[in-house]
């Protein structure tokens, strides 16, 4: 029954298109390969369509549930109260309030006060604080060299990223190439939608001409410590 109270019928089955012809072929021993042909490619249309009404609903519920999401966790415009006789915030979880209607967790991590991701105990912030998570992992860009050998970005990237860059040095990785390649000769070969025009074989030969630089390198280094030896 649905909400006024009726029956509601259940949905109907899909009727494929010009079912009259294919009723009417139904019985014949052969058919050429046209008629199979064209029988074929009106199925696979009608299935397309089809196909594509399915994508277009579950956009629609999965818009609707992002939107939910982003409203209880962390975009709501309403803060909670922090009164120690209406919410009860001695573990990190806030009744109320949020635009969610239901328990809030705050974030576990020392000093943080913002909301926890979903299905986990901190935000995205710390979210490589838990030792359970298995879809981020820090940022690999060197941030600073120290004595003690390179400090890392470590920023909370999704481990699907490649390289493991956070959007910072991302767009810091195609600056140095865009320079590297003017310095090459190609000018401005990086446009506005990020896709290099540079050809294959220059990349190529510039990648090359980077590894026999520090091989050449390398070769000098060791050739001093025999020297000195």
């Amino acid at each position: 029954m649905n909400e006024s109270g009726s029956v509601s019928s259940p949905p109907r089955p899909v009727t494929v298109d010009c079912a009259d012809d294919d009723a009417a072929l139904a019985k014949s021993g052969f058919l050429t390969r046209k008629e199979v042909l064209r029988r074929r490619l009106r199925r696979v249309k009608q299935l397309r369509r089809c196909y594509r009404t399915h994508y277009w609903a579950l956009m629609e519920e999965l818009r609707s549930k992002y939107r939910d999401y982003s409203w209880t966790y962390g975009k709501s415009p309403f803060k909670e109260d922090h009164n120690e006789s209406d919410n009860d915030n001695t573990n990190g979880v806030v009744t109320g309030g949020g635009g969610g209607g239901g328990d809030i967790v705050r974030c576990r991590f020392s000093g943080c006060k913002t909301k926890a991701m979903a299905m986990t105990k901190f935000c995205h912030a710390h979210i490589l604080s838990d030792s359970k998570q298995k879809l981020y992992q820090g940022c690999r860009a060197v941030a600073k060299n120290l004595p003690t050998g390179p400090s890392f970005c470590n920023k909370p990237v999704l481990k699907s990223v490649v390289p493991a860059a956070c959007p910072t040095h991302h767009q810091f990785g195609e600056r140095c190439l865009a320079r590297a390649l003017r310095r090459a000769g190609l000018g401005n070969a990086i446009p506005n939608n990020r896709k290099p025009t540079a050809k294959l074989h220059v990349l190529v030969s510039e990648f090359v001409h980077q590894i026999q630089k520090k091989r050449k390198l390398a070769l000098k280094e060791t050739a001093l410590k025999v020297e000195t030896e």
